[in-house]
């Protein structure tokens, strides 16, 4: 009888452990895409020419960013014409790149949100990266359902302005919203002193996309990008924690330094995501 109370105890230990290791394995391969706000001093078609070689599954566009030199007053955004859309499509297509999702953009009037919504779901987005105030969720929800988008809320650092950084208070803010979900952001907690990995735990379900970083320190509100694994926070434990959840989002690499040349360090963060 003791012998099979201790085989009993062992099968269902190897049990448990199959279970864990299947719940938190990875859904490979991780689908990575840049924020080309990273790459905010060049235009568009510079960065897409930048970026086109590290075989990204896509990439986030940000409102705002020169067109081309073809274009010298045209910049990214809804109130482009059709013919400087096609321009925009075309640059995309011929680098083999998706325009993921756009953002972070701020209204506040419904008639802007509806054009934005309608402009990402034309350039082939799935997702919107905003900071609006809670008074225009209403609007946001209603044109992401209309366009079939996901309006996802970002945060910056304790000193932005919003308060988007306190999983409490947005979990809050989005309840009553199926087309609103959250995009946070570790590299702006860490400044704040705020647990990344404790953050992701708070947000479990609620999650869509993901600037993802690393910082070469902890609470310093100043902004100090780290290529993933060469920085203080705890990189493999928010991949862990992501993975637990089932997180099937991009990961959007944002690196924030070195301007003018900091394709180096984007693609050491592309490896360590297809790495790990």
């Amino acid at each position: 009888m003791k012998k099979l109370i201790i085989l009993a105890t062992l099968v269902s230990a190897l049990l448990c452990g199959c279970n864990a290791q299947k719940q938190n394995t990875p859904t490979q391969p991780r689908k990575v895409a840049v924020q080309l706000y990273s790459l905010n001093r060049f235009t568009l078609e510079e960065a897409i020419e930048k970026v086109k070689h590290l075989k990204l599954d896509g990439v986030e566009c940000y409102p705002g960013q020169r067109l081309s030199a073809k274009y010298p007053k045209v910049k990214v955004n809804y109130t482009m014409n059709d013919e400087q859309r096609a321009f925009m499509k075309k640059l995309l297509k011929d680098a083999n790149l998706k325009m993921v999702s756009f953002g972070v953009i701020s209204p506040e009037k419904e008639d802007e949100i509806e054009k934005i919504c309608q402009f990402v779901k034309e350039m082939g987005g799935e997702k919107i990266m905003t900071e609006s105030s809670v008074y225009a969720f209403r609007f946001w929800d209603k044109a992401a359902k209309k366009y079939g988008l996901t309006v996802c809320v970002h945060h910056h650092a304790t000193n932005s302005g919003r308060q988007y950084w306190d999983t409490c208070l947005v979990k809050k803010c989005i309840k009553d919203y199926s087309n609103i979900m959250v995009c946070p952001d570790p590299g702006h907690w860490s400044r704040s002193g705020i647990d990344p990995v404790k953050s992701l735990k708070e947000l479990d379900g609620k999650i869509a996309s993901i600037h993802f970083k690393d910082q070469r320190e902890f609470n310093n509100i100043k902004n100090q990008p780290a290529p993933f694994g060469e920085g203080v926070l705890d990189v493999k434990g928010m991949l862990a924690e992501l993975d637990r959840q089932g997180y099937k989002g991009y990961f959007v690499i944002e690196y924030e330094d070195n301007w003018l040349n900091n394709i180096p360090e984007i693609e050491k963060c592309v490896k360590y995501l297809r790495a790990n």
